[in-house]
């Protein structure tokens, strides 16, 4: 059994105004997929990170170009979400559960699938570290920010807002 913990980078509309509603209410579009592989002992054994190209919201807003510094000369050489789905889900394999920090990844890549007529079936058990995190570690019940939560375990900080 791995463990892949996954985080994704996505854009949003440059105003409400621009928001996609159908075939979902398009909150983000994913503009970057990375993820890590440990195995049953919890060791490193693989990474995985990847460019997507979006089709609805192909100029980063500014707030989300200031996070990630993704620019929309990255998102041009980013490959289709369907392209990029099916490479993430075969480096993947078989027997494996999905750990995101947060809420927003699992819904975020449920609604992508939808845009793109790819079925959400696909998603395995998944597990939100952020609150395992709080449960065993911080036990204040609250959200910790990753920054907050690798520094209170003495871990040296990795680029924030990058999906790898």
């Amino acid at each position: 059994m791995n463990y892949i913990i996954l985080d994704m980078e996505w854009n949003q509309p440059l105003c409400k105004a621009r928001t996609v509603l159908t075939p979902v209410y398009l909150r983000g579009e994913i503009v970057q997929i990375g993820a890590v592989k440990l195995d049953d002992t919890f060791h490193l054994t693989e990474t995985f990170k990847i460019g997507v190209r979006p089709i609805h919201y192909t100029k980063m807003n500014t707030y989300v170009k200031q996070l990630t510094h993704i620019t929309d000369q990255d998102l041009r050489r980013g490959i289709p979400f369907p392209e990029a789905f099916a490479a993430f889900r075969d480096w993947c394999g078989e027997a494996f559960v999905l750990l995101t920090w947060g809420y927003d990844d699992i819904p975020m890549l449920r609604d992508n699938l939808q845009l793109h007529g790819l079925a959400p079936e696909w998603i395995p058990d998944h597990y939100n570290l952020q609150n395992i995190y709080d449960a065993q570690i911080g036990k204040e019940h609250r959200q910790y920010a990753l920054s907050a939560a690798v520094e209170q375990v003495g871990e040296t900080e990795q680029e924030a807002h990058d999906a790898l």
